[in-house]
Formats: structure tokens, sequence, C-alpha cells
């Protein structure tokens, strides 16, 4: 068994799946409701509208991370792993994707937008029906007791430092994508997570610097 305070790749994967998930659940939450009952003001409409934004970002740039990275070092570890049927989901899921980012815009253009809400609640529950098989995949060929082992704890955390400058190359804009990442897992995780990023980004620029683009989220994030 891997030891609970080493460093494990797998660990970080798992906790980027959290917060994909939680902003899958919390996106289509929202949305039927604001569907149903409209947006309480224009506050509420943007911060979800940059809570949504960030969440494609978000998924899109992790499947870009796995297929470029996580994959094709992990096929010579495991090779038993269903590599390319994870990659036929991921461009299954980047087609709904690509439909939720347009909506997503509809929904940004019209005050109302009861029509785009509905649309894009089908699409995210669309999303939900194949993200969950798809990680439980993942988390079944990858998990940190399989992982653990088969990489030196130096190798373990230069991956989780390549992946992660990877993942956050790909996604953007970094004053709403950082806080969306550190927001959507709570307090302990969070402290994990953060541990390798930039003094200069968690002390300063996610608190301070960039606090009045991503407050308008605060309603969807954790405290």
């Amino acid at each position: 068994m891997a030891e609970a305070n080493a460093p494990n790749v797998a660990l970080d994967l798992l906790r980027i799946h959290s917060i994909i998930t939680r902003g899958l659940n919390v996106a289509t939450e929202k949305s039927q409701a604001f569907a149903r009952q409209g947006f309480p003001d224009a506050s509420t409409r943007e911060g979800f509208v940059c809570y949504a934004r960030c969440w494609v970002s978000v998924l899109h740039s992790h499947h870009l991370t796995e297929n470029e990275l996580v994959f094709p070092y992990l096929r010579a570890k495991l090779p038993d792993a269903p590599y390319d049927l994870l990659m036929s989901q991921h461009q299954e899921l980047v087609r709904i994707l690509d439909q939720i980012k347009a909506i997503i815009e509809e929904v940004a253009a019209d005050p109302l937008a009861a029509a785009p809400l509905t649309r894009l609640n089908a699409d995210l529950r669309r999303i939900g029906e194949i993200w969950h098989p798809h990680i439980g995949i993942e988390q079944d060929h990858f998990a940190p007791d399989k992982v653990g082992p088969l990489l030196a704890p130096k190798e373990h955390t230069r991956l989780s430092k390549l992946f992660a400058e990877h993942g956050r190359k790909h996604s953007s804009p970094g004053d709403l994508v950082v806080p969306f990442l550190l927001y959507n897992l709570p307090p302990e995780q969070r402290a994990v997570f953060a541990r390798d990023m930039p003094f200069i980004v968690t002390r300063l620029l996610v608190p301070w610097i960039w606090k009045r683009k991503w407050a308008v989220m605060r309603p969807f994030l954790l405290s």
C-alpha cells in the first residue's frame, strides 16, 4: 500500500476529478434552477457564466493533459489500462463541451436565458452520463495504491508539477480558473492542492489582486 504522506501523482488526478465533478454538479443543479426561476440579479448571472466557463476550460485542459502526458507516460507502466476507450470518451465529451461552450455565451447575452439554460442543463446531464463511468475506469486502473509503488518519490513530484503546469497552461483566464480550482475543493484538500503553486499566486494574486474578478463566483464556490 502506498504511504499516506508520500507524493503520489494519482492523488493529484483524483483531486482534479473532484474539482470537475463538483463543478459539473453545481452547474447542473443551478442551470435547472435558473431555467425555472430566472436569475435573481445580474451579478448572479455573471457569476454563473464565469463559473461555467471555468468548468469547461478546466475539463478541456484536463483531457488534453491526460491525452498528451498522462496516458503516454502510464501506458508503459500500466499497459493493460483501456487507453483507447478513455481517449474515445474524451472525444465524445469534447463534442458536447463545444456545444456547452456556445450555450454559455447565449446565457451571457440573454438576461432571461430560460431556453438556453434548459439546453445547457440537458447537455450537462449528458456529460454526467459519460463522466462518472469514465472517471470510474480511470480511478480503478490508476488508483493511488497501484501507481504509487511504480515510481520513485522524486518522479511522482516531477510528474505532479509537469501535469499541473500543463493543465494551467491550457486553461484560462488564470484569474478565474485558479480560484475555481482552489475553491471547488474542501479546505484540507485545497491546502494540499495549493502546496505546489507559486507563493505569489496563493498568497497575493488570488486573495488580493484577482479577488475583485473572481468574487462574483463566490455563491457557487466552497468557503
